[in-house]
């Protein structure tokens, strides 16, 4: 299956409207995709009260970041989700990345399930209202034909026969199902975790592509792996403070940080902590 990676493309346009960030002196500087900032928040404000080193987040799309990077050249960190180490790295902005968790995907319902929905198989009833995120501008998106193909559906003939609500972000189509304009909606746990007083959780764990086998054709030729989407964190070669950000690192890696990440809803399996040289690309 041919998919498009156009996202690193399309948000040079959007990078033009960022506002600059100005941490206070002293300060790390380290740029969270929008899925992580409430995880690495928590984590920043523990390790600034426990060590003294502040640690201020700007947070956006990952790949808006990355673009933001590139361009600015500002900042110590950058914290994303597969596929950007892949790229930030093979752009020479950073030299070395660290695993940090994974992202998995559910099934969100409203609170107390009303409308009963136990599967993937029920999202096709007509009576489900239901939300995802692009098949092409987000990570989650492009392995939907798969998931869906492993719980013997097709998402093709699904989004025929439903009106089904695309949109680009996971948090938006979360809050879709928390304020009952849908009923239904696929997003990483870590994003319905932040959700948990308006959402229930559905596993899909047995329909979730195989770890290192499945894998999709970008337009360039390039073959990226589905599973398992790991989130990274990397010191950035235009930082001014490599020494501080490769401590904050450590503690972001460390395990009392994992059983934070956990509490987030992120996946932190006992190999996670994983260290990734130049060169030695995610996929």
């Amino acid at each position: 299956m041919k998919i498009g990676f156009g996202i690193v493309a399309v948000v040079w346009v959007m990078v033009c409207g960022c506002a600059k960030v100005n941490p206070k002196e002293g300060a790390l500087l380290c740029h969270v995709g929008g899925t992580m900032r409430p995880a690495l928040q928590t984590l920043a404000e523990l390790y600034e009260a426990e060590t003294g080193q502040a640690v201020e987040i700007n947070s956006a799309g990952s790949g808006e970041l990355l673009a933001n990077i590139e361009l600015q050249a500002e900042g110590d960190l950058y914290v994303s989700h597969d596929p950007f180490l892949d790229i930030i790295m093979s752009r020479q902005l950073a030299d070395e990345g660290w695993t940090v968790a994974e992202l998995n995907p559910v099934i969100i319902v409203q609170k107390g399930n009303p409308k009963r929905i136990r599967n993937l198989e029920d999202l096709a009833r007509d009576d489900v209202e239901l939300a995802l995120t692009d098949y092409q501008l987000s990570t989650l998106g492009r392995m939907l034909p798969t998931i869906f193909t492993k719980a013997g559906m097709s998402l093709d003939a699904l989004s025929e026969n439903k009106n089904i609500v695309i949109h680009r972000s996971g948090s938006y189509v979360a809050n879709l199902v928390a304020m009952q304009n849908v009923d239904a909606a696929l997003v990483w746990k870590a994003v319905a975790s932040l959700r948990e007083d308006s959402l229930d959780c559905i596993e899909i764990t047995k329909h979730l592509p195989e770890p290192y086998v499945d894998a999709i054709t970008s337009a360039t030729g390039k073959s990226y792996k589905l599973r398992p989407v790991r989130v990274t964190i990397c010191s950035l070669n235009c930082s001014k403070q490599p020494k501080a950000a490769r401590q904050f690192i450590e503690f972001v890696v460390s395990e009392r940080a994992r059983k934070i990440l956990k509490e987030y809803g992120f996946g932190v399996s006992g190999h996670l902590r994983q260290e990734y040289e130049k060169g030695q690309h995610l996929n």
